[in-house]
């Protein structure tokens, strides 16, 4: 058996309902921050995975037609976050031992506290783009590419949703980061891989 592509047609509502429900759900994310008044350092994965988690279940009907369980995309939010989380933590405690050790313990703890906030901003999108590319991969040809976008489109989304504040600040970052990713989502819905006998490609 060797895998082949076909190309297929895609609904032309998978990429605006795409943005849209990750606009929406990544706006989540505000109300989050809000009970905890604040989101910086290392607090600021809660508010993302709350965030990404409503925007996974909102991106679902969009992947439920491609994607066999696809139910499991919700997970690889919640296990993306917690993997980020831990390490960077750990990179932040061993940064803040590091910086304690040469200077100032409570300087050192802030440098830690800012490495670990750092860390998480950047991992997140790649994290979480590995664990969905598994999953996309069984299914379509060029994954790969899903992981570049969600790590790219990550950071600039991150980038992005520094012109405003609040609801709209979360809206804008998740209306950007679906964007990216929509774009290729589509792509990759386009081109199925199917399982053939050899010889038949």
């Amino acid at each position: 058996m060797t895998a082949v592509r076909r190309i297929v047609s895609v609904d032309w509502w998978v990429l605006p309902s795409w943005i849209l429900a990750s606009a929406a759900g990544f706006s989540v994310g505000s109300l989050t921050e809000s009970v905890m008044s604040t989101s910086g350092g290392i607090k600021v994965l809660a508010p993302v995975t709350a965030g990404g988690t409503a925007a996974a279940v909102l991106q679902w009907p969009a992947l439920r037609r491609h994607i066999p369980r696809a139910g499991r995309w919700v997970a690889t939010v919640i296990v993306g976050g917690a993997v980020v989380a831990v390490t960077s933590i750990g990179a932040g405690v061993l940064a803040g031992l590091g910086a304690g050790a040469i200077g100032d313990a409570e300087a050192g703890r802030a440098f830690g506290e800012d490495v670990a906030g750092v860390s998480a901003a950047v991992l997140y999108g790649i994290a979480v783009g590995v664990l969905q590319g598994r999953l996309l991969r069984q299914r379509f040809a060029g994954s790969g590419r899903w992981v570049l976008a969600s790590g790219a489109g990550w950071i600039v989304a991150g980038l992005t949703a520094g012109v405003t504040e609040g609801v709209a600040g979360w809206a804008v970052l998740g209306a950007v980061y679906g964007a990216i990713t929509g774009g290729v989502l589509v792509a990759l819905l386009r081109q199925r891989r199917d399982e053939a006998p050899a010889g038949e490609e």
